[in-house]
């Protein structure tokens, strides 16, 4: 049975670790924002050089894989850093765990033979969330690549 005493000192790290879990949230959103806009900056920044090295068509070539990649490592990092986010917190036995708890969960999978301890489940919510905002601006960024080398240069 838990005591008045053993729930207000329970509240306050439950508060402190949902606080960090946003920071984190935020901090990875800025990061992906930070992702796409270099990636589509260096596109630009070479496609004089594609085009003339490669032609139309091997330029795209490498626009469309150079933002797979560079996309694909984004996630990979991201869900990293909420692996070693839960590992940090205990909420993980390791970062590992953490990982494929985190990968289940951005990608909307969610096996559900992972789950974080009580009072804890509240994060799944959180990193599903976060998961999915980030794979949608993923899409909606090749989707506007492919569209650009397909009216470019196709």
């Amino acid at each position: 049975m838990t005591t008045d005493a053993d729930s207000t000192r329970l509240r306050h790290p439950v508060r402190r670790v949902y606080a960090l879990a946003l920071l984190l949230a935020l901090g990875l959103f800025y990061f992906h924002v930070v992702a796409i806009l270099d990636v589509a900056g260096e596109i630009l920044r070479y496609e004089v050089w594609l085009l003339n090295h490669l032609g139309p068509h091997g330029a795209s070539r490498v626009a469309i894989l150079g933002s797979f990649v560079v996309l694909f490592v984004a996630h990979l990092v991201e869900t990293l850093a909420w692996g070693m986010f839960l590992r940090w917190g205990r909420l993980s036995p390791t970062v590992l765990d953490g990982f494929y708890y985190t990968a289940a969960s951005i990608t909307t999978l969610g096996y559900g033979d992972v789950v974080l301890p009580q009072p804890w489940r509240h994060l799944g919510p959180l990193v599903a969330i976060s998961g999915v905002l980030m794979f949608g601006c993923s899409t909606a960024f090749l989707f506007v690549v492919l569209q650009t080398v397909w009216t470019r240069h196709w």
